[in-house]
């Protein structure tokens, strides 16, 4: 069985529910196919019988490394989910990344179906800054600033953040990264944003504090930030 394979969206729900595994892929939106239960079990079955064909099932199990790949998929310990948007033409791209049961998985939504790549769990987080084109760090220091939750930023920090807005931008997303220790259940362990211009890049580190209020930073870079938040934000809650 290769490492790299596609499923169609009725074959990841179809795999996933006859393995008795939980539906868990978010952010992909994938719903179990007919409107009626008959139908639903005539296209299930020739959903099946299609992984059959491309040998990634046998008659009554997936084969074990599709298994094994769909089990981190939904069971995952470290989860990373990517979000981007091109300003030119409006295209979303979306990524769930996760490490779960020993193993890397990388997976990508397209157009009818979802890839999915198997990959060693130290290699993830690189895999994952690789797929950002290459860019420079935008030419400017970095910007902290601190906000109470529902107040418009001052005067003087709109007029720190306003070189950030020079140039016109290619493409901005998110890299939200949850994480779960022992047993315990999946937790939100923070969220970076990424913005592409002609300028170059740049990144928006965001932190609670006590008293209702955020730390934002905004800090240059080509990428190299958000591979060492990663690593960091990972090794603090999880303690690998």
């Amino acid at each position: 069985m290769p490492e790299e394979f596609a499923l169609g969206l009725n074959e990841v729900d179809v795999a996933v529910r006859r393995t008795g595994l939980p539906a868990n892929w978010h952010p992909f939106e994938i719903r179990s196919a007919g409107h009626t239960l008959e139908e639903n079990a005539r296209l299930a079955a020739a959903s099946w019988d299609a992984l059959r064909a491309r040998g990634l099932a046998g008659p009554d199990k997936l084969d074990i490394e599709v298994e094994q790949t769909l089990r981190s998929w939904t069971q995952p310990e470290i989860l990373i989910i990517v979000r981007a948007a091109e300003i030119a033409d409006g295209r979303q791209v979306l990524y769930r990344a996760t490490i779960g049961h020993g193993l890397g998985v990388y997976s990508e939504l397209v157009t009818g179906g979802v890839n999915f790549v198997q990959i060693r769990p130290d290699h993830l987080v690189d895999a994952l800054i690789g797929i950002l084109p290459r860019y420079g760090p935008v030419p400017l220091p970095p910007v902290t600033i601190t906000q109470r939750t529902g107040q418009a930023p001052s005067t003087r920090d709109r007029d720190a953040l306003a070189p950030f807005a020079t140039w016109p931008p290619h493409r901005h997303g998110t890299f939200e990264l949850s994480t779960r220790h022992g047993q315990s259940v999946l937790r939100p362990a923070g969220t970076v944003t990424f913005l592409d211009s002609d300028g170059g890049r740049y990144l928006t580190f965001t932190e609670p504090l006590p008293g209702d209020e955020t730390r934002l930073r905004f800090v240059p870079s080509d990428g190299g930030h958000l591979r060492a938040w990663l690593h960091e934000r990972i090794a603090e809650t999880t303690g690998r």
